[in-house]
């Protein structure tokens, strides 16, 4: 569960009736988004035909869910922030990279044992076609849609991109949420012992500088967690 991944903040806590609606709305919209992530990642190494499906299930799926994810990124990082002061930033700011990394990881092993010793390729394709059809869309409980389009008005994400700036930005400038998964990009790169450093920080975007141990330099791109090398 989405809650045991963030080892300790209280997503599903004591609150009231609206609280733990919401909050039960962002644990479950952040899984899904990294089980589709785990998904893609791996079917796109099954065969041309799961990777085809993973391309359009990733798309269409983004393009019906990507504001409700939106809302459920706003609803994280306020929580975040409600146990947080000045002298925790450091603190929080490392605790939001492990807890997205910690949640990604736990969905790359349950793709992987729901892939292990069956048809590879019939599997990839049946369990993207329920992203894409709209089965796993964000909108589905009804509970948990209500409570992100609070969430979404409350933190102006219906207006336009130019005022999405309102959003929470945790972790700071010092610091990414899409560390480890670049730090993951480079090591398929070959890019051992990589020294990183974030050079812009706009989530849900961010670059990344690296040098590696035999002193070459990467740029990272990342975004939604999702990292390139360019």
């Amino acid at each position: 569960m989405f809650a045991m991944s963030l080892a300790g903040l209280a997503l599903v806590g004591c609150a009231t009736s609206t609280a733990e609606y919401r909050n039960q709305a962002v644990a479950s919209a952040l899984s899904t988004e990294a089980e589709l992530r785990a998904w893609v990642a791996a079917c796109t190494e099954v065969s041309g035909e799961a990777a085809a499906a993973a391309r359009n299930a990733d798309r269409v799926w983004w393009e019906r869910n990507e504001q409700l994810l939106r809302a459920a990124d706003y609803g994280f990082t306020r929580e975040l922030q409600s146990f947080g002061d000045e002298r925790r930033e450091e603190s929080l700011a490392l605790f939001t990279m492990r807890a997205g990394d910690a949640l990604d990881r736990q969905q790359k092993e349950a793709v992987a044992e729901r892939l292990e010793g069956r048809n590879a390729e019939r599997t990839c394709v049946r369990h993207l076609a329920d992203f894409e059809a709209g089965d796993r869309d964000l909108s589905q409980d009804r509970d948990h849609y209500s409570a992100l389009v609070a969430l979404a008005n409350e933190g102006g994400l219906d207006l336009e991109p130019a005022e999405r700036s309102r959003q929470p930005q945790l972790p700071s400038d010092n610091y990414g949420r899409s560390y480890f998964q670049a730090e993951e990009a480079l090591g398929r790169q070959g890019c051992q012992q990589p020294e990183i450093q974030l050079l812009k920080a706009d989530w849900p975007r961010e670059i990344y500088e690296a040098q590696c141990s035999d002193r070459r330099y990467q740029l990272v791109s990342c975004e939604w967690n999702r990292c390139d090398i360019f």
